[in-house]
């Protein structure tokens, strides 16, 4: 969550949304207002620090159940809502399944989303002509990600040409490739879907189809068809530091 605004009663954020028909496009940022009365703002024992609430600031943010119950006034609920569990005292958190580092090798890293400020939606291969060789996406849930063009994708997005990255916010990034451990097999995830990858992502690389890290659920990782314990038994070490 990103916080927009706090006044005496109330605290503004930005956040992932989802809406009533399910389709990963209604899965956009915005905003929602909730009760301060509605915020645990104070440290949790054994949980993540909460987001400051200060406008700005992006962290987790821990609602009661009344305040995960909050939608805009067009009736969308925050991304996850219906999978909150109630795990600590008068505060919500959706479930944190057992993650694991997975380097995969992309034959695809395909984005579906909008431009910042545009309404239209696209489909964005990044191995592809349209995006630059490296690309450095940092992936939140509560922010766009930047994304480098090339010349023909600047063009085809009805973007400005230029060395600045261009914000999109993506409603899927579907990573298709084989595990490291084991270029045999293959598959592929929805990094943004929360029951196969981490609510993080960091995806960096240098060249088209260099090594990337994935962090995932046991799902995610079955995808791949390989298992949680062979790639904490047959990964380089140097890959879960990278």
């Amino acid at each position: 969550m990103t916080i927009k605004a706090v006044d005496e009663t109330t605290v503004t954020f930005a956040a992932r949304s989802s809406g009533m028909s399910g389709h990963p496009n209604d899965n956009l940022l915005r905003d929602f207002t909730v009760p301060l009365t509605e915020v645990y703002a104070t440290p949790i024992k054994g949980a993540p620090a909460p987001v400051a609430l200060v406008p700005g600031a992006t962290g987790p943010i821990f609602l009661s159940r009344n305040g995960w119950k909050t939608t805009t006034v067009d009736g969308f609920r925050i991304y996850g809502a219906d999978q909150a569990v109630f795990k600590w005292p008068d505060c919500a958190a959706t479930p944190s399944p057992p993650l694991t580092r997975l380097s995969v090798v992309p034959r695809s890293i395909r984005i579906e989303g909008h431009v910042r400020d545009q309404a239209a939606f696209f489909h964005l291969e990044l191995l592809g002509p349209d995006a630059a060789e490296g690309q450095d996406l940092v992936w939140t849930g509560a922010d766009f990600v930047d994304v480098q063009l090339t010349e023909t994708g600047a063009r085809r997005l009805r973007v400005a040409p230029g060395a600045a990255p261009v914000k999109i916010w993506p409603t899927r990034i579907v990573v298709e490739g084989s595990p490291s451990i084991d270029e045999a097999v293959s598959g592929e995830v929805d990094v943004l879907d929360g029951e196969l990858a981490a609510a993080v992502q960091h995806i960096r690389y240098s060249v088209p189809g260099a090594p990337i890290a994935l962090s995932l659920t046991q799902d995610g990782v079955n995808a791949f068809h390989v298992t949680p314990q062979a790639v904490a038994e047959l990964s380089d070490p140097r890959e879960a530091r990278s």
